[in-house]
């Protein structure tokens, strides 16, 4: 059996995680063992009930069936992510990697930060004369940020002058937090600095956006740099300059360190390089590119395309699916789509929902919050692009299906589905990693998390419409059909019954001396007394036999013949024992018995329901005169 390790990581940073986990990908095809990426979502500040669905999926794999953990630590945004991962390699012992940042009982493997960063500023300052120096961080106290930081406080400070608080600014590392921190800096001095110098190329993308609408060009007005050297940040124009890794080699060393834990050696902390780019964002214009050194924000036009295919997936799957109501279409409907297009989802593809998503609650408090359900539903999925059929496994058994039919190793991504602050589950997709570019790793999720929630609103719907059904023909006082359920379901049930060779009964129920009860009890007796018979005809008929409450004191029976004749007399004979039993055991303060009137309905009769209505209905009247005249008797 083939091994299999496990990555865990937040999919904002979407190249960064694209590139270190397809080298690790790549390196453990070689040594053939699986890859699952677990991938969430979460966000420093974010609704804490929202970043419990996206911390979940770190929690979904049981680590004990993996043989190592490689930690994408320096891309978690919650503390519990840490501390969660801290307790489990603590508890189990597991062979893991920990990706810029230090943990124990892992091996650790970073970039050298400060080198990159150092040369960046030295840059900066000899090349362009940049002195009035501001920094836009990622989150205070990240342990990357203050190596950055460190880097840039140590060169200003060999050049004679120091970095004030005030030209210090933390974002959150995504593009808006830059443009913010730039236009709160420009605020606050009424003039621009020299250098916006950002920690991560996102960051300065942001910023250049936000000075371009403020009115300002980069670099003639003011500098801009970052860190990482994405490819988005070498298409955006200005280039943004920047600090490169190689992130696919990081993903192999963290790979290879891997090895070696599993394997029973000791790792020391691995230090990777990383360079100065210059870039026209500084100055330093690529004369080939010049013309459009100016021209702030434009993206590559293959981008765009890769952008509108993912769109138009999109809405093929909302148009598939947004009329749905139940478990069997959604399965059917979702495997055919992803068997006819899966360039996002990749040839083998796995939806897997909590089997309570299609059973509705008052406020899904039967969906999990926190973790997920013993159980899972695979729906919707396919195994080499063809259609799988809806099953439903143990959640661990599911998570690892796909990898179970196939003998190649492979890439598997795990993604959180969520709605509503429940988890509705989670998906498990095996295409390019591509899609983790320009966040499309994130609108996926989202866009299927929200097609899913416009399922479960069908749900909603037709659970409200089949209750409002339900009370339009149940009657109120006894819990039973009223007249309008007898016509609309009693009567077209025993039709249908008896066209298809089968017998069955009538019963009309009336209650004796009704009138005296109200008049000389009172009416909430009364009520008591049709309550009492609906409980005893309920209770004392086979479940399949429909019981309504015809109109006033009188009740209609109807139901199917299965197997030997029933003696209708024995059946009448036990109602009104089971009610004699009744009344003495809720010591009812008034007389209370019945009258049954029957009639058969053989599969030869042609005649019509109501004939047999009126059949019981004069069977009735000569039980209820008897009964009648033997209360006369005993009176």
């Amino acid at each position: 059996m083939k091994k299999r390790i496990a990555v865990f990581a937040s999919g904002w940073g979407d190249e960064y995680f694209r590139r270190v986990v397809f080298g690790i990908s790549e390196a453990a095809k070689k040594e053939n063992i699986d890859t699952f990426a677990f991938v969430n979502f979460s966000i420093r500040g974010l609704d804490a009930l929202l970043n419990e669905g996206e911390f979940n999926i770190f929690t979904l794999p049981d680590l004990e069936d993996f043989d190592g953990v490689i930690l994408l630590a320096n891309s978690f945004n919650l503390t519990k992510e840490v501390e969660y991962f801290t307790e489990k390699l603590r508890e189990l012992k597991l062979p893991a990697v920990s990706v810029e940042y230090e943990m124990e009982n892992a091996a650790t493997l970073v970039s050298d930060n400060y080198a990159g960063m150092y040369d960046l500023v030295k840059h900066v300052m000899k090349e362009h004369g940049a002195r009035n120096l501001v920094y836009i961080g990622g989150p205070q106290g990240q342990m990357e940020n203050v190596n950055r930081l460190g880097a840039l406080c140590d060169a200003a400070r060999e050049a004679g002058f120091e970095i004030s608080d005030a030209n210090i600014k933390y974002g959150n590392w995504e593009r808006e937090s830059g443009g913010e921190c730039v236009k709160e800096w420009v605020s606050e001095h009424g003039s621009l600095p020299d250098a916006f110098l950002c920690a991560n190329d996102t960051m300065a993308m942001g910023a250049c956006e936000q000075l371009e609408e403020m009115g300002y060009s980069v670099p003639e007005d003011v500098i801009v740099t970052g860190f990482d050297c994405l490819r988005e940040g070498q298409e955006f124009q200005p280039s943004i300059a920047s600090v490169g890794h190689d992130w696919e080699e990081m993903g192999n060393v963290a790979f290879s360190m891997l090895m070696h834990k599993m394997n029973g050696e000791e790792q020391d902390t691995v230090t990777l390089s990383a360079k100065f780019v210059p870039a026209a964002s500084c100055g330093c214009y690529d004369e080939d590119n010049s013309d459009n050194k100016n021209v702030t924000g434009k993206k590559s036009r293959g981008n765009e395309i890769d952008g509108l295919q993912a769109d138009t997936h999109f809405r093929h799957i909302y148009l598939w699916i947004r009329k749905i109501d139940n478990a069997e279409d959604l399965s059917e409907s979702l495997s055919e789509l992803f068997s006819k297009e899966h360039q996002m989802e990749g040839d083998d593809f796995m939806l897997c929902l909590d089997p309570e998503f299609f059973q509705i609650e008052e406020d899904d408090l039967n969906l999990y919050v926190t973790g997920y359900n013993d159980k899972m539903e695979i729906i919707g999925s396919i195994l080499d692009g063809k259609p799988l059929p809806r099953t439903v496994k143990k959640r661990n058994e599911a998570l690892h299906w796909l990898a179970r039919q196939n003998k190649e190793p492979r890439l598997y991504t795990v993604v959180p589905i969520l709605g509503d602050l429940r988890t509705y589950g989670f998906a498990v997709l095996t295409g390019d990693l591509r899609i983790a570019l320009r966040n499309q790793f994130y609108i996926w999720t989202r866009h299927t998390s929200q097609y899913l929630e416009q399922v479960r609103r069908n749900l909603i719907i037709n659970d409200l419409t089949r209750k409002l059904t339900q009370l339009s023909v149940t009657d109120v006082l006894t819990g039973v059909y009223n007249r309008a359920g007898c016509e609309q379901i009693a009567f077209p049930m025993l039709e249908e019954w008896r066209n298809r060779g089968g017998n069955g009964v009538i019963m009309l129920v009336d209650i004796d001396k009704m009138k005296v009860i109200n008049d000389v009890y009172g009416h909430a007796n009364g009520d008591l007394a049709l309550r009492t018979v609906a409980s005893v005809l309920k209770s004392g008929l086979p479940e399949d036999w429909i019981v309504s409450r015809y109109g006033g004191d009188e009740f209609f029976v109807g139901g199917r013949l299965h197997g030997p004749e029933i003696d209708l007399d024995k059946l009448r004979n036990s109602l009104e024992s089971r009610l004699a039993k009744e009344v003495k055991k809720r010591e009812l303060e008034f007389p209370l018995g019945i009258s049954i009137g029957t009639a058969r309905m053989e599969r030869e009769d042609t005649i019509t329901i109501t004939e047999y209505l009126q059949m019981a209905d004069d069977d009735m009247y000569e039980i209820k005169q008897a009964h009648h005249k033997k209360l006369e008797n005993k009176q």
